[in-house]
């Protein structure tokens, strides 16, 4: 019997867009594949890859542009099958020094030095938390939509298995799982992940709503200064819940009261 070798493992552009499909944007909790923030995408023979990254200005955080990028090319290196991988970040006023730290593996402290924060840990946990108070609202304000005779007092006692299977309980579901948040534990929690008192859920229901707005509303913005920025680049996002176009001029001109009576 003749051995046969293994077949060499080969990337694909595929695999490539599917791999940054895990990379978020922490400030806009989307993938930066579905907000259009993929410029271009090669592969070469050799299994190389080479991806240009776009924000929707020259002027986005340091931090957060550091941060799509370096875990771009950390989720692609993974990839079985790959060889070198290149990740520029293009037009941006740091992309020079962003890009050659990457090309160095610097890391973020060695890339931004004194002007660095000590750590980008605590920016993800800030975000993932702010991610799934935004997640929690959706499904509790969509329950109460849902049952009449329901009062916001009653959601203080609401658990993941009260919610349907749908969409948005499934990505409540990941972000508890991303921040080791027990499956058990009420869907509406105070900051420190504790269950809400009765008399205190309404308040705390308007402050993840607050949350949720800030976080869609910048989402809608940012999609729309990205179309206006690369002509065409609406093609490359995916549409979103609530419409992909940005938050209307009249919303934006309303005091922050109306805007969340509107919004919401």
């Amino acid at each position: 019997m003749t051995a046969t070798s293994e077949r060499p493992v080969v990337v694909t552009r595929a695999d490539v867009t599917t791999a940054l499909g895990a990379v978020v944007d922490p400030e806009l909790d989307e993938p930066i594949t579905d907000l259009g923030f993929v410029r271009s995408v090669e592969v070469g023979a050799d299994g190389d890859v080479v991806v240009h990254l776009r924000l929707p200005t020259s002027f986005c955080s340091p931090n957060f542009a550091y941060l799509m990028a370096s875990d771009a090319k950390d989720v692609l290196a993974a990839l079985p099958g790959v060889g070198r991988v290149v990740v520029e970040l293009d037009d941006h006023h740091d992309s020079e020094l962003i890009n050659a730290g990457l090309a160095s593996g610097a890391g973020y402290r060695g890339t931004f030095r004194h002007e660095a924060l000590d750590s980008l840990d605590e920016l993800r946990a800030t975000f993932r938390r702010k991610a799934h108070t935004a997640a929690a609202e959706r499904c509790l304000t969509a329950l109460l939509r849902s049952r009449p005779g329901m009062v916001e007092e009653d959601l203080g006692a609401v658990v993941l298995d009260d919610l349907p299977d749908d969409d948005a309980t499934r990505a409540l579901r990941r972000r508890r799982a991303d921040l080791g948040v027990p499956v058990e534990a009420p869907v509406l929690l105070d900051e420190g992940f504790r269950p809400v008192p009765r008399v205190h859920v309404p308040l705390r229901l308007r402050r993840a709503r607050s949350v949720r707005i800030s976080v869609d509303g910048n989402a809608h913005f940012c999609r729309g200064l990205l179309r206006t920025r690369y002509p065409g680049s609406g093609a490359d996002q995916s549409p979103r819940p609530g419409g992909t176009g940005p938050v209307p001029v009249q919303l934006l001109t309303r005091r922050p009261d109306e805007n969340q009576e509107t919004t919401a």
